[in-house]
């Protein structure tokens, strides 16, 4: 099982806070800042739910989002702050949090699961020789042959392995069909 990710937790913590801020300082506002800022609140909400998804399954593009979410949510923040008349009492804190939001993305970079026990995996390369497993060159799972995936495997794309040691060996995760 994989190690919990740290920088992912504290990212949808902080995502949270954000997000739960803006509706209180959104709805705060009157006729059409309300509505604009709104439509713009469903906007971040929906990237900040396809970011969590790409975080959590550890694609790079969705830290360089995250970069992107948070420089606008700042720019909206600090909109919303100057049209306000009165004072909103939980602007700085949640300045804060983007600006921590912003360097935890910026700095965060993917790193193989266990640094120490980092093998060179070694180059796959396609064959057409039948064996135990077979796995796409282009997938990141194994699969027992009579398997519903590996039936769908392209010709010019299979892999066989003739061990489930040799095909973890080249960097692949054993199918819910493989026992």
């Amino acid at each position: 099982m994989d190690k919990p990710n740290v920088s992912a937790f504290v990212m949808y913590v902080i995502l949270l806070i954000v997000l739960l801020g803006l509706i209180n300082m959104i709805f705060n506002l009157h006729r059409f800042a309300f509505i604009g800022e709104f439509l713009i609140l469903m906007v971040l909400f929906a990237v900040a739910i396809v970011s969590v998804f790409g975080v959590h399954s550890n694609f790079s593009w969705a830290w360089k989002l995250l970069k992107i979410f948070f420089i606008f949510v700042f720019l909206d923040m600090v909109f919303i702050y100057f049209i306000r008349t009165s004072e909103i009492w939980m602007f700085f804190p949640l300045i804060i949090t983007v600006v921590v939001g912003f360097f935890i993305s910026f700095f965060n970079v993917i790193e193989p699961k266990d640094k120490g026990d980092v093998e060179e995996v070694e180059e796959v390369k396609t064959t057409h020789k039948p064996g135990k497993f077979i796995a796409s060159k282009t997938g990141t799972k194994f699969h027992a042959p009579k398997c519903d995936w590996a039936k769908r495997v392209k010709e010019k794309n299979a892999v066989w392995f003739d061990s489930k040691e040799e095909a973890k060996k080249a960097g692949y995760k054993a199918d819910s069909c493989v026992k």
